[in-house]
């Protein structure tokens, strides 16, 4: 069944938008077993959210320290509640909007400010709609735009000088330093032909928003070729910093360097890039396995950039038939056990969800067999993974309702 709730028309997000918790899903999971949905959370364990008309999906997602759940996408930002409810306390009505004055664009990677602020990045065309800029925006705790921070909550940036016309600059990711600068990074790309580059990205600012002058050239960092972009930051015990997935290292005022890192201090996990503590990092994507049978797969690597394992070839559904799975989303767990998460199709559309060992062969104990899938109509499957204190965990993806043509934001929480 769907319940109506007041919610935030998108775009601009006015208000009238439907909240539905639905109990679509069927997991291929024993049930109460590890990989089964949680009862206790949403409409037997999933929640659906429509966002609006033609406001793109939702790419990422951070669990704040008391158990809510900030959703971030092209649309903005919504806030839930442990139990899978929209926080309606949040923003407007439970949506916080990204309405850049240089014009419309997306994205949504956050990271978290120890004060509790939040950071939106991705980005924003330019006023005349030619090129995307870089764009950056914080958020009070309650999710209203913070004003000592840039333009207004806001601040936007260029790399390419001059960005010609089709270029694109766009941010990824975000890490807050323990100074309080806010490191980004994403990628630029002179979008004008095809055989341009994506090159890493970084900038920095400072905490007010004003480019640190003491880091690459006026703030930015742009590097040669093709390195880009980059999905996931983290910083080590001596300053430096690692960018994924294209491995690359960077000194602690920008300069490119290549070293082992120390211990890893501050990270922002990408949607299919994780750095460990101990400097080793998690990579997942697709594989083709036959003529038209793609399959998930996770590869674990050590600190120097060496491959330490690669998982089998991922079917969400355990079988061999052909389809299309992919692991567009990763996440670790406290006792080394590695998430892959994506969709499956083959026809239709299901989500999909695997646990691998710290060895890279596949948890039987997890799922049916160590995989996994939930049908929710509409849906395109998780794009991200957030893994709870308890070791329960929630997958975020998007959908459209077929009726409505409505986006949504889709939340379901499995036992661990």
């Amino acid at each position: 069944m769907r319940d109506r709730a007041l919610s935030v028309l998108a775009g601009s997000i006015a208000s009238g938008v439907l909240l539905v918790a639905t109990a679509a899903g069927a997991s291929s999971a024993v049930a109460g077993g590890p990989g089964s949905l949680d009862p206790a959370f949403g409409s037997g364990g999933i929640t659906v959210t429509q966002a609006g008309a033609g406001v793109g999906g939702s790419h990422d997602a951070v669990l704040l320290s008391n158990g809510d759940i900030v959703v971030g996408g092209d649309f903005g930002m919504a806030r839930y509640l442990p139990s899978g409810r929209l926080d309606t306390t949040f923003g407007n009505q439970g949506f916080a909007a990204t309405n850049f004055q240089t014009g419309s664009g997306g994205g949504g990677w956050m990271t978290v400010q120890p004060d509790g602020k939040i950071i939106w990045v991705g980005n924003t065309g330019d006023p005349n709609g030619l090129t995307s800029d870089f764009a950056i925006a914080r958020y009070t705790a309650n999710g209203t735009p913070d004003s000592s921070f840039g333009h207004g909550g806001q601040v936007t940036t260029q790399f390419l000088t001059p960005p010609l016309q089709g270029a694109q600059q766009v941010a990824q990711t975000a890490i807050v330093q323990p100074d309080g600068k806010i490191l980004v990074g994403g990628y630029a790309r002179q979008g004008q032909s095809r055989s341009a580059p994506f090159q890493a990205a970084l900038v920095r600012v400072n905490p007010d928003g004003a480019l640190d002058s003491g880091f690459g050239n006026a703030g930015h960092v742009l590097t040669s070729g093709g390195a880009g972009p980059v999905t996931a930051l983290g910083l080590d015990a001596t300053g430096d910093i690692f960018a994924l997935p294209a491995h690359i290292e960077f000194g602690p005022a920008g300069q490119q360097i290549t070293t082992t890192p120390a211990a890893i201090t501050v990270s922002s996990p990408g949607n299919a890039d994780v750095l460990l503590p101990g400097g080793q990092y998690v990579h997942s994507g697709s594989v083709g396995v036959a003529r038209r049978d793609v399959d998930a797969q996770v590869q674990r690597f050590n600190p120097d950039g060496s491959l330490a394992w690669t998982s089998p070839a991922i079917d969400y559904t355990g079988t061999d038939g052909q389809a299309s799975d992919s692991g567009s989303s990763v996440a670790v767990q406290a006792n080394g056990q590695t998430l892959v998460g994506g969709s499956h199709f083959a026809g239709s559309t299901l989500f999909g969800l695997a646990r691998v060992n710290t060895d890279g062969s596949l948890d039987t104990a997890f799922g049916s067999g160590g995989v996994l899938t939930t049908d929710i109509p509409g849906g395109f499957g998780f794009s991200k993974l957030l893994v709870q204190p308890d070791g329960k965990i929630i997958g975020i993806g998007s959908g459209q309702d077929g009726t409505t043509g409505q986006s949504e934001l889709i939340l379901a929480r499995y036992l661990g």
